[in-house]
């Protein structure tokens, strides 16, 4: 059967929202695009996802695609007694969903780790569905690393029985483990940059960088380093080196940084601006010139490939795939995160080689380009339809 005439299910432990008006949305904005990119190849999709209580304060994007439906099951996660006891609970609810994804379709996408999956995981083995996933976090084994990650890891490699798509650029033994990326933008947004990017890099040329306009985007949580970064642009501001740092996201340490900020006396160069949707985010992007990402475990980032399509230059710690994102240095720059003053003496570094820009912004451009949501979604298309064909 041709993939356009399946019908595809889809498991996900991605928190959506129904609007006011009866829309379907989510705060993952960049997942949205790409569960529409791949759904474009299928008669029609169901996703079997948590829903949670919609408010406006929210920043959500809405799904367009009219094939695609949603069976819901509950909110579930963390790390207390009593969050445990509820993933039990909530079992019968999840069974539920994955025998409505079952009796609709004709092939599974399992999006990986999370716990929906794991007893997803099961049930669909011993069900013999075809199906085909994606490990989102970061392949390698790192240190406090969680057991469930370790184990689900383990059942793809050993026990799946379709190909699963990781954040990885070493060589893979196992023929049904493929590297991956993560796409946020189009080919015809990469199209749309493209006099902004001529602009910058003649602005560059002209001018130099007199202030260093950094962004940094993630969750505010303690893995994504955003303390980090802030304590190596006080070293910046000890030393009266020029800059200006946005920090994009929200999370539990949005009050912790807001007070560090204070406390220094940093008001001016630093800004927490909040979430973002995905139009307020080019714009940020545009108007900056190096995106700065400190996290100390990451799978596949995101955000520095979207600084390529913006002719922003990413400063990456150097752990995971940061060596790849940036070519050895050829499109971006790596700093070492365990050391505070190491990203200070990295952008002093940048600020000597400024006529090296032009370029690496040159080599990202062309980098992102084989980046795209189409790009993405083919490759999953044919590469599953072709596995399944010869099995």
């Amino acid at each position: 059967m041709h993939s356009r005439q399946m019908r595809l299910g889809i498991i996900s432990d991605c928190i959506h929202y129904k609007t006011l008006d009866g829309k379907v949305g989510t705060e993952n904005h960049i997942l949205l695009r790409q569960l529409q990119a791949l759904c474009s190849y299928y008669s029609a999709t169901l996703i079997c996802c948590p829903f949670g209580e919609y408010d406006p304060s929210k920043v959500i994007s809405t799904y367009t695609d009219g094939s695609i439906s949603f069976t819901p099951v509950p909110v579930v996660g963390g790390d207390s007694v009593k969050a445990k006891l509820k993933l039990i609970t909530n079992v019968s609810a999840w069974w539920k969903g994955y025998k409505a994804i079952d009796k609709f379709s004709d092939i599974v996408y399992q999006r990986f780790p999370n716990n929906i999956n794991i007893i997803g995981f099961f049930y669909f083995y011993f069900k013999n569905k075809k199906v085909f996933a994606t490990y989102t976090g970061t392949w390698k084994p790192y240190l406090g690393e969680p057991k469930t990650y370790r184990f689900q890891r383990w059942l793809l490699e050993k026990y799946f029985k379709g190909l699963v798509w990781v954040y990885s650029n070493q060589v893979l033994k196992n023929k049904r483990i493929l590297p991956g990326f993560s796409p946020s933008y189009s080919a015809a947004e990469w199209d749309e940059e493209t006099l902004q990017v001529q602009n910058r890099i003649e602005r560059i040329e002209k001018e130099g960088i007199p202030v260093f306009r950094l962004i940094t985007v993630g969750t505010l949580i303690s893995y994504k380093n955003q303390l980090g970064i802030i304590r190596s642009c006080l070293l910046l501001k000890k030393q009266n080196f020029k800059f200006l740092l946005t920090i994009v996201g929200d999370g539990p340490m949005r009050q912790e940084l807001k007070d560090f900020i204070q406390q220094q006396d940093l008001n001016d160069q630093i800004k927490l601006v909040g979430k973002k949707n995905y139009g307020e985010l080019r714009e940020l992007y545009r108007s900056h010139d190096f995106v700065v990402q400190a996290p100390f475990s990451e799978g596949f980032g995101k955000v520095p490939v979207e600084g390529f399509f913006h002719g922003v230059i990413p400063v990456l710690n150097n752990i995971s795939m940061a060596g790849f994102m940036t070519g050895n240095e050829e499109r971006g720059f790596l700093f070492d995160a365990s050391n505070e003053r190491n990203l200070a003496e990295t952008l002093q570094k940048i600020s000597s080689k400024i006529e090296t820009l032009p370029q690496m912004i040159e080599n990202g451009r062309r980098f992102a380009k084989g980046q795209t949501l189409e790009q993405w979604a083919k490759e999953y298309y044919q590469t599953v339809t072709n596995y399944f064909e010869k099995a």
